[in-house]
């Protein structure tokens, strides 16, 4: 007879960890050997940090460049350079990303909707369905780029130049100039 608790832990070692889409706030909490509430309450308060200096940095800076592409590079780089000095707080995203907890998914919602508000400050114009398209396509390259990035498989400098050669093909690229 097997003691009570110890078949849940046999079948989760056969089973193998939950798929990351599957994960929940409160497995990850259990994971990290800490109460969901506490999970949830440090997701929080590392929003409201990351709100805070994005809004300072914007109030004291504005994106540098002449050109709608410079200042996109120069908002970017900012983000990367951002996540280069605090590589956990990429982990955290992947993990907001990578679960259908309610809570996990409000607080991406929120952060994509900051980064996308930051974002629309380098457009020369309106935040059209163009733009739009232009945002989503440099997020999906940063996020495939960090990605790689935290799990040491792309150098940062690799990043870097995959936003530069994104941006510089979205707006110098012409076919018909061979």
């Amino acid at each position: 007879m097997v003691p009570v608790g110890r078949e849940d832990t046999r079948v989760q070692q056969i089973a193998g960890p939950p798929a990351p889409e599957t994960l929940r706030a409160d497995q990850l909490a259990r994971r990290q050997r800490i109460v969901r509430a506490a999970l949830k309450d440090q997701l929080a308060r590392r929003q409201r940090i990351v709100r805070a200096a994005l809004k300072k940095r914007l109030e004291r800076e504005q994106p540098r460049g002449e050109t709608e592409a410079e200042r996109l590079r120069d908002v970017f780089h900012r983000t990367i350079r951002a996540f280069q000095l605090q590589p956990q707080f990429y982990r955290v995203v992947m993990v907001l990303t990578g679960t259908t907890d309610p809570y996990a998914t409000e607080l991406y919602q929120t952060l994509a909707a900051q980064s996308r508000d930051t974002v629309a400050m380098a457009f020369g114009g309106p935040f059209d369905a163009d733009r739009a398209a232009i945002l989503a396509t440099l997020n999906a390259v940063l996020d495939e780029s960090l990605r790689s990035w935290v799990m040491n498989r792309k150098a940062i400098a690799d990043v870097y130049a995959d936003v530069d050669n994104t941006i510089r093909l979205i707006y110098q690229y012409c076919p018909e100039r061979g």
